[in-house]
Formats: C-alpha cells, structure tokens, sequence
C-alpha cells in the first residue's frame, strides 16, 4: 500500500516481501519512493502508470522486474487508487509470473520451429480438427494439389481424400490410431496423381488434431513400373537366351535328317517314274518347311531380324488353313473365312508369318476340343488405310482365357495346356516374331466367350519383284579330290553321293584328327567339315590346318545346321570361310565345291 502524494511504502504483506528477498523494514524504510522513481522493486514504467491509477484509471499489466539479488523476475501487476480508513491510498498487487512466461516462451520458441518445420516440409502437411475439417495446411500440400495455400484450406475433405477412405479417416481421428492409405487423387488443373498418406494423432494447442503427411508417389510409381518392366524384359530375354540354348540343340539334331531327307528327295526327283518324281519333290517341300521353322524358332530366340520380301497376307492364311485343315476338319469344326480384297503387299518373312498363323490356328483348334457344338474359328483379314496397317484376326468360341492368366499367355515356357500337349513356346515365338516385323499381337476375350487374337502388321513399300532364272548351274570339272568331315554317318553319306554324282574323287572321315591323317596322306582340292563335332570341332581343324599347311586354310567349307548361334557366326567371320546350312540341296553343295576348287586351282580366295 502506497501514499497517494508521496508514493511511499506504508504497509506491506510477508507474501511481497518474500516473493522479491526483502525483509519488511527495508520495503517500508529503504523502498519507500521506489514506486514513485522506478527503483526495484518497480520500474520507470511503474511511475507513469502510478499517476494514471491516482487520476482515477486503475492498471492492470505485466511487467519485468528485478529481485533484491538482481536476477530478472516477471509479474503481474494491479494498480488501483481505493479508500482506506478514510484516505485515498494507492493499492498495488503483484503476482510473480516468471515461471509462466518461461513456460510462454518455450511454447512461442516452440511453436515458431513448428511453423518453419511445417513450412519448410518438402511433404505436403495438413493440420484437421476433431470435426475432420482442416485447421492449417503448408505450401508444399499446395503444391501437390496445385492450389494456394489458402484456397487449399478452404476446400471440402473430398478434395483431398478418396471418398472410399472418409470412414477410416474419421475413425483414425475418433480413435486416436495412426492411418495409412495410397489413393489416386486429382490436381486443380484435372490432371491424375499418385498419393501416400499417413495420419498422425496429436495434440496441438491443447487440442485433439490429426497431421496428415502427403507424399506424391507418381513418377515414384512410374519408376517403379519401368523398373518392373525393364526387370520383366530382362526376364524374357533370359528365358528366350534359354530357349536358344535348347533349340540350338535341337536345330542341329533335326537339321542332320533333315539334310539327308531333303538330300535324297532331289536325287529321287531324277527318276523317270513321274509319280516318284511328284512324290520325291513333295517330300522335299515338306523337309524344307521344317527347316524353315527351325529356322524361325531359332531366329526368334536369337533375336535375328526377319529375311523380309514382299507377302500377299491373305496367301499366307490360305496356306495356313490349308496344312491344319484336316485337324480342324476331325475335330468338327467349322472354318469362317473372311479375307478382304485389295489387301497391298507388306515386307515380311513369308515362313516366320505362316508359322505364326499356324500356331494361332492350332491352338484355337486345340481350344475347342471339349466344347459343345458349334465349334467355330474364324479368320479375318482387314486394311486399314488411315493407319496403313493390316489387321489378322484369329478367334473361336471356345471356353476363352481367364482374365488373370491373359497377360502371361505370351511368356516363354508359360501354357494353360494339359501337360503333354502345351509346351508355352508357340506364343512366345509368334510375339517375338511380329514385334520383330513392327507389329503387335494381342488377345482378346469378348463377354459372349471365345478367343481373339488380334496381329497387326505395318505396310511397306512392297511390290513382288520377278528375278531372272538363269543358269546358275556351277561348273563341273571332273575329278576333284574332296573331303568330307562329319560325325554323323548319314550326312557323311549322303555328301559323299552328292558330290561323286559330280565325277569328284570323294573321301569322308568322321572326325577331325581323322581328317587330319588323311591329310596328311594325300592334298584335296575341298574340305567339307561339320562344325560341331566331339574331341575336334570344325574350327579346332581349321586352325590346326592352317598352321600345318597355311596354304590350304582356302580351301575348307563348314558345313552347320544352325547358322544363327553366335558361336557360328563368330567361327564364320573369325574364318572367313564359306558356309553351308543345313539341309542342303545338290545345287547348293556344287556351286560352292566349284567355286573354292577353281579358286584354289587358281591359287586365289574365294
């Protein structure tokens, strides 16, 4: 209690003189003008609003002050001028509030690193109340979204969540548990992104709220995608580096018969019986059919490019209906035909189509084995000029494809076939095949049931050409020395006919350390030698013949069934030596024998 003129202390209770470390003498003694002149207790402040509070206008303020030891104390203050015993006194209440404004200004310090951190966050932040309604958002969920900050806060909860999550949401918020979810969102302009979200329960300013942390997965998913795909081709091309490995095998198994078959059928075609002839050149057409399809299964999962010329489409679905007519025929059904006139020409690989074409048949066929009657298979053909593609179309009414098994029917070693009848190599090939032509070939499975399998097939600038047929006949000159080297008895045999037809002096041996011994023995104007052999393949010969005679490293051919392997292709151009494949006709064998033999004889390279 203060003297209204003088300012002095008049009275004052143990609770002040404690709270600021004075004892009561020295607050009424020593301190009697401080609230007057400022001095601590009080401050200069003090002073101006004392005389407010004596005119009449009480006052009620914080202030920082000082204890008697110096250290700084905060207070709450009430000066008010009142009556006491009959005089005017000025009242003055303090409270000590150091322990609150700390508190307020930890809580400040606090809630401006929120604020920096809320900003500055590179995820997009959401503040929601209890009413699931937002409280704050910061500038990178603006961002997101496309919108400003404040145009952002006032948008419904719909605008930021799938609807489909509202309930587990609001239960997050009810219950006070953590929510996760991924949802596809949209921006302000339209546009689709790729959400993460995570609910965080929190207090916040006494309150009960949920942070919500937004992250936009897009190009996070889109890598993703592309990591999967990149990762699925690499898968693909190891399977079909697989399937190289073992068709290799098989192409120089089937190539071996295939020579002789083929061998023989030319030779039987000499005969003067006309129905043997017929017969022979029928046998020979069929053998280099199969040959041409190991051809193309090799080329496939070699990645070769396709031999292009020019190909009428429908010719080639004709010919495909024609060598599966009888399957389709026992198996009662019904073929529908559908081809368009004025269909142009495309560059493509006449066999590598065809086998396409027959696979796609076969396996529709095989697909109605067990369906009710009517089976049917329809095969269409359209062009389209705007796009200038051409559209092949194959489909039954068969059970069709299960939806979750479509996207696999096109890998390798991958079939929905009863064990014994699939092998998951036909699609595979005939995928491989028109994407190696520029096109696409993709299945369908209408509502109604069935299958389509849809190929589309750019069109080329391709026109049939007619190639002059003369005489290509190589030139005999009798008696040539030649020497044949092959494991395989059959082929040694069959070569061996061959060439002495042409009046040559023939000798075979059945490996390469044979051949050498007889090289040894006797010079020979031609070697014919096998490449894959045991203990010495035709390469190992090759170089063992150059360094025992360099000069009759001109005169070998190798001979394979399967010129597509590397290993083929590195030994050919490593050599640089002829190459015939297998199977082999006549013509073939001689004009290559002439050509080395005359440049030999001319101690020149062919």
């Amino acid at each position: 209690v203060h003297d209204i003129d003088s300012g002095a202390i008049i009275d004052v209770n143990p609770k002040a003189c404690a709270s600021y470390g004075y004892t009561r003498a020295e607050m009424l003694e020593s301190l009697g003008t401080a609230l007057r002149s400022g001095e601590p207790p009080y401050t200069p402040d003090d002073a101006g609003r004392l005389a407010m509070s004596v005119a009449g206008s009480p006052q009620h303020f914080e202030r920082r002050g000082r204890n008697r030891d110096g250290s700084p104390r905060w207070d709450e203050v009430y000066i008010k001028r009142v009556p006491i015993r009959g005089h005017d006194r000025i009242l003055v209440l303090t409270r000590e509030i150091t322990g609150r404004k700390a508190a307020e200004e930890a809580l400040r310090a606090s809630e401006e690193r929120y604020r920096s951190m809320f900003n500055a966050s590179i995820d997009g932040l959401a503040l929601w109340n209890s009413d699931g309604e937002i409280v704050d958002v910061n500038p990178a969920l603006a961002k997101i979204y496309g919108y400003g900050e404040e145009e952002l806060a006032t948008l419904p909860r719909g605008a930021f969540l799938d609807p489909d999550y509202h309930p587990e949401f609001l239960r997050s918020l009810a219950s006070g548990e953590p929510w996760h979810a991924e949802f596809t969102a949209l921006r302000k302009d339209g546009s689709a992104i790729e959400l993460e979200v995570h609910a965080i329960p929190m207090q916040y300013q006494g309150k009960p709220q949920l942070l919500s942390i937004t992250r936009d997965v897009t190009e996070k998913k889109r890598a993703a995608q592309e990591l999967a795909r990149q990762r699925e081709a690499l898968h693909q091309r190891e399977k079909l580096a697989a399937l190289g490995s073992l068709l290799a095998g098989v192409a120089h198994e089937l190539n071996n018969p295939l020579s002789v078959v083929v061998a023989r059928a030319v030779m039987l075609e000499e005969a003067n019986d006309p129905s043997t002839q017929v017969a022979a050149q029928r046998i020979r057409a069929a053998a280099e059919r199969c040959a041409r399809i190991v051809r193309t299964f090799l080329a496939m999962a070699r990645q070769q490019q396709p031999e292009r010329g020019p190909v009428a489409v429908n010719d080639i679905v004709s010919a495909a209906l024609d060598i599966t007519a009888y399957a389709v025929r026992t198996s009662s059904i019904e073929v529908e035909l559908d081809l368009a006139d004025g269909i142009p020409y495309i560059l493509a690989d006449a066999d590598q189509l065809h086998q396409v074409l027959l696979n796609l048949v076969i396996n529709a066929q095989q697909a109605l084995q067990d369906s009710p009657l009517p089976r049917r298979i329809r095969v269409a053909t359209r062009f389209d000029s705007a796009a200038d593609k051409i559209r092949i179309t194959v489909e039954d009414n068969g059970p069709g494809i299960p939806e979750h098994l479509r996207a696999r029917v096109f890998e390798p070693y991958f079939t929905t076939k009863p064990v014994g009848v699939g092998t998951g190599v036909g699609l595979a090939v005939s995928f491989g095949i028109v994407e190696a032509h520029g096109g696409t070939l993709a299945v369908e499975c209408p509502p109604g049931g069935g299958t389509a399998f849809h190929i589309d097939l750019p069109v080329g600038a391709a026109e049939p050409t007619v190639t002059d047929s003369g005489d290509t006949a190589a030139p005999r000159v009798s008696r040539r020395k030649i020497l044949v080297v092959d494991d395989e008895a059959e082929v040694r045999e069959v070569l061996t006919e061959i060439l002495r037809s042409a009046d040559n002096h023939v000798a075979a041996a059945s490996s390469g350390r044979e051949a050498l011994e007889r090289m040894e023995a006797q010079h020979y104007d031609v070697i014919l030698t096998d490449i894959r052999m045991p203990d010495l393949d035709g390469l190992a010969l090759y170089h063992e013949i150059k360094r025992r005679w360099p000069e009759r490293g001109n005169l070998v051919v190798f001979v394979t069934g399967d010129t597509l392997s590397p290993a083929s292709r590195d030994l050919a151009n490593v050599a640089d030596r002829p190459v015939i494949e297998k199977p082999f006709v006549p013509e073939e064998v001689h004009r290559v024998v002439a050509e080395i033999a005359l440049a030999g004889a001319a101690g020149g390279r062919p």
